[in-house]
């Protein structure tokens, strides 16, 4: 596409992209948001710099993009209940860096699951706390031929407790409080290889986090296949990496990428993230 109203700058080959030209305290014209949009599209992440916006202009900017979701579990920003708050205080990451600090897509526990995600920079440390993102097309269509023929046709389970912490499952209440999460939010089956909806691509939809098993494989065959999709999926190639500034803002397709929160930092950083709402993974 021809970019007439932004500026793209892509900061690695595979994805990832900064925009210039754009002031999000601003509504956006129908031409600015179908170039932004098509630059998620063809860059899977984008990045503004400067933005110095509000919590209701981040989700006026997001809402362009879908209905606002909730999150069920992490706390939100008062009076913003779209708005989780992820702050890090000096003593250490925040309660669910064990989810933040391995790759990951959003919420694949639901049927459900985001489109996307806009992640804005209130507070970063002097130095560290960057974001790493990486492509799921380029996960799959890697694959040899005939590994893509094996796993285009599996469906694989997800979970919110897949990933828990020894500390956490070490607890005595740790069986009722997974019950209860299980009541809240029951498992999920999605595809391995789903297509994406605008795109028609196809992309691995697996993930370390939520990603439990995979159907109608023994568990020693789950386990295997997926260690080594894991694997393959970060490789150095697949990845780029933003070092964030105050008033930064990224904004990735969720459906599409992973991402990782690097914990090299003891100081405060303060986040405001917004998810828009999705369809079913197919």
């Amino acid at each position: 596409m021809e970019y007439k109203e932004i500026e793209i700058r892509p900061i690695s080959g595979n994805l990832g992209a900064e925009i210039d030209g754009i002031d999000l305290r601003e509504p956006m014209s129908d031409s600015v948001f179908e170039e932004v949009h098509q630059a998620l599209l063809e860059n899977l992440v984008i990045f503004f710099r400067n933005q110095d916006i509000t919590p209701d202009q981040q989700k006026d900017f997001s809402r362009r993009f879908g209905e606002l979701h909730i999150h069920p579990y992490i706390p939100n920003l008062e009076g913003h209940p779209e708005i989780i708050a992820l702050r890090s205080e000096e003593t250490g990451p925040a309660e669910m860096s064990y989810q933040s600090n391995q790759w990951h897509t959003d919420l694949t526990y639901t049927q459900e699951p985001p489109m996307g995600c806009t992640l804005f920079c209130e507070h970063i440390p002097p130095a560290g706390g960057d974001t790493m993102f990486l492509n799921l097309y380029k996960a799959y269509e890697t694959l040899s031929p005939k590994m893509q023929a094996f796993v285009v046709d599996l469906t694989a389970v997800h979970d919110i407790t897949a990933s828990m912490p020894a500390n956490f499952m070490a607890q005595s209440s740790a069986p009722k409080q997974l019950e209860n999460l299980h009541k809240k939010t029951p498992p999920v089956e999605h595809p391995v290889v789903c297509t994406h909806p605008e795109t028609g691509r196809k992309y691995l939809y697996v993930n370390r986090n939520f990603t439990s098993y995979i159907k109608d494989l023994s568990r020693a065959e789950s386990d295997a296949l997926l260690e080594f999709l894991y694997e393959h999926l970060a490789q150095p190639e697949f990845v780029c990496r933003f070092n964030w500034e105050t008033h930064s803002l990224a904004f990735w397709d969720n459906r599409c990428t992973q991402h990782f929160a690097v914990n090299d930092y003891n100081s405060l950083r303060v986040m405001h993230r917004v998810t828009v709402c999705g369809e079913r993974p197919v």
